[in-house]
């Protein structure tokens, strides 16, 4: 599929990716698993790799660690929750993947799956940035990739959720302090059995267990004094 306008100051645009690269973990994971593999969410670590939370359908968790042993690009993983025929895996990755090609274009990856061999990667390209460079950045980076659709995005693009509770407690955290909040959660950090120590969530962060122990009690205590303080303090 072809891009008809380079226009870099109209509306948003949001592309649709399918790509059988089998260079990109998760698609060549969903080929020899046959299985479902979604990316849930990404954090730059400080020593330029990247902590990626991947939920896995329909594989025995063994077949995907096993997978990663031939993986180049994968560091260090982790099976954080075991589901009845997958769960959710923590990946320390080096190397560039997908989210950070469109990352270095000045778009933005709404969501990452790949199924059967095929992956599906849907971005979001601001109006200030040119559509054909991102295409073809993207497409010169993963040659077994082709743009299925180019759509006009009505609304803004999205930096934070529109849930009002959601922005409201995000409002109050930095940056650093929410990014700890959400790999603490989806590391099982706040499950009972606890499923990840603050040890193991500080080492998936790349960084000191004090510093990760500072930034998370901030935190709780921002988010829970939202949900007491009647005040108009922030």
């Amino acid at each position: 599929m072809g891009i008809t306008t380079t226009d870099t100051t109209g509306s948003a645009v949001e592309l649709e990716f399918e790509l059988r690269d089998r260079d990109c973990f998760f698609v060549d994971a969903s080929t020899v698993a046959d299985c479902r593999v979604e990316l849930e969410h990404m954090v730059n670590r400080s020593d330029d790799r990247l902590l990626e939370y991947f939920t896995v359908e329909e594989a025995a968790p063994d077949v995907v660690l096993s997978l990663v042993e031939e993986s180049a690009a994968i560091d260090e993983a982790r099976l954080i929750s075991r589901g009845v025929d997958g769960g959710l895996f923590e990946f320390v990755v080096s190397g560039p993947c997908v989210t950070t090609t469109l990352a270095d274009t000045g778009a933005i990856a709404r969501s990452v799956s790949a199924r059967e061999g095929v992956g599906t990667v849907l971005a979001d390209v601001p109006a200030h940035v040119d559509v054909r460079r991102v295409v073809e950045q993207f497409r010169d980076r993963y040659p077994r990739s082709e743009l299925v659709a180019c759509r006009d995005c009505d609304e803004p693009i999205p930096l934070q959720s529109d849930s009002g509770v959601h922005t409201a407690m995000a409002d109050r955290l930095t940056d650093k302090q929410l990014e700890v909040l959400r790999v603490a959660y989806l590391s099982g950090y706040f499950s009972w059995p606890r499923r990840s120590t603050a040890e193991e969530c500080a080492d998936a962060l790349g960084v000191a267990q004090p510093t990760f122990s500072q930034h998370i009690r901030v935190a709780e205590e921002k988010v829970i004094g939202q949900l007491f303080d009647d005040s108009d303090e922030p």
